[in-house]
């Protein structure tokens, strides 16, 4: 018992000491320069089999991006500061889950982006990322429905989780 409550104090006193040394949580704002003020969205090149992810990620970017952060995203890269451009460079789907008839359950998506982010003005890369993944799982209805219906659902879905995976690479710096 003893030991337990010195490291108790121990750990407030650490935790004292460190609050004026600047530190700060990640995510609490982007490390893209101040003057860095309205940012466009390419759209995203398509280099998958899949038709449709490209335009489904970046309106998913560009919402994210205007839902998330101080910089404001404009459709005209002549009025922006910076230029994000984008390739999705993978999409698959793959079975996980099957019922006792053989027949798949639930199916794993995975989609890899490519993105970068450029100062129109000085034209500076200013953040990039390669091979970022966003993986997503989804039922498959055993019912008669559309199929094309579900696939549309999930992939709006996976266009989300990607855009904001993209989005916390960005303003956390990673």
């Amino acid at each position: 018992m003893r030991w337990s409550g010195v490291f108790v104090i121990a750990m407030i006193a650490l935790a004292s000491a460190s609050v004026g040394c600047g530190y700060k949580l990640a995510g609490t704002g982007t490390f893209l320069p101040p003057n860095i003020k309205t940012i466009a969205v390419a759209p995203f090149e398509n280099r998958t089999g899949r038709s449709e992810v490209e335009v489904r990620v970046t309106e998913a970017v560009a919402r994210e991006l205007s839902r998330h952060g101080r910089t404001k995203v404009v459709s005209d890269k002549s009025a922006a500061d910076a230029y994000l451009e984008g390739t999705v460079t993978d999409f698959r789907t793959s079975p996980v889950q099957f019922n006792s008839e053989g027949r798949a359950t639930r199916l794993e998506s995975t989609v890899v982006l490519r993105a970068s982010i450029r100062d129109l003005a000085s034209g500076e890369i200013l953040w990039s990322q390669a091979n970022l993944m966003f993986r997503d799982q989804f039922d498959v209805q055993q019912q008669q429905v559309d199929y094309f219906d579900l696939e549309t659902l999930a992939l709006d879905a996976l266009a989300r989780g990607a855009a904001q995976t993209l989005v916390n690479s960005i303003t956390e710096g990673f």
